[in-house]
């Protein structure tokens, strides 16, 4: 279960709690009738929310474009045998820049301290969100950006002077590193 999903089931989980103890405690009926309202259109609210989420649809974003696009909402790090290493949630974002952490560069992920980072330039990849969808390029990186579409067995090289749309599901290489996103 993702941080999102949690956070909205306690939500839900302190409304229905909250309206139990106003139903059982509180004496006076305007009082009691406007706490059950309120609490309930609180819960149901997120409920809707959360069903929202896991369908893929998404919430809007601190800009108010939709951040999670076709359902993307986490980039994993994988190792041998594709065992998960790492994950980063990208809930909430536009941009994601991708490399390694030094203190000259500003990135949002990265593999400074990974077994790749040795492939993986200082600033090597943007990850970008876009009518809808998201969208990868190379920053001129020395071992470049590949990705290997979902279901496919062949990675593509990613240009730097044109964006690669991202899928969940897909693979992006950053130099050797593998990064599933979800």
């Amino acid at each position: 279960m993702n941080r999102k999903a949690f956070i909205d089931i306690t939500i839900i989980i302190s409304c229905i709690t909250g309206m139990v103890l106003s139903y059982v405690y509180l004496d006076n009926a305007i009082e009691k009738n406007v706490s059950l309202t309120t609490l309930g259109i609180v819960g149901v609210l997120f409920l809707i929310l959360m069903i929202a989420d896991s369908a893929g649809t998404g919430r809007i974003g601190e800009n108010g474009h939709y951040a999670a696009g076709a359902g993307i909402s986490e980039i994993l790090l994988l190792g041998e045998d594709n065992n998960i290493t790492d994950t980063w949630d990208i809930y909430g974002k536009t941009s994601i820049v991708f490399g390694r952490d030094e203190r000259e560069n500003q990135v949002d992920i990265s593999l400074k301290n990974t077994d790749y980072a040795g492939t993986v330039d200082g600033e090597h990849a943007v990850m970008n969100y876009s009518n809808g969808s998201w969208y990868i390029e190379d920053l001129d990186s020395g071992n470049g950006t590949r990705i290997q579409r979902n279901g496919e067995d062949k990675p593509y090289r990613v240009s730097s002077r044109e964006p690669c749309k991202v899928e969940k599901g897909d693979i992006i290489y950053l130099g050797l590193a593998p990064l599933k996103i979800r």
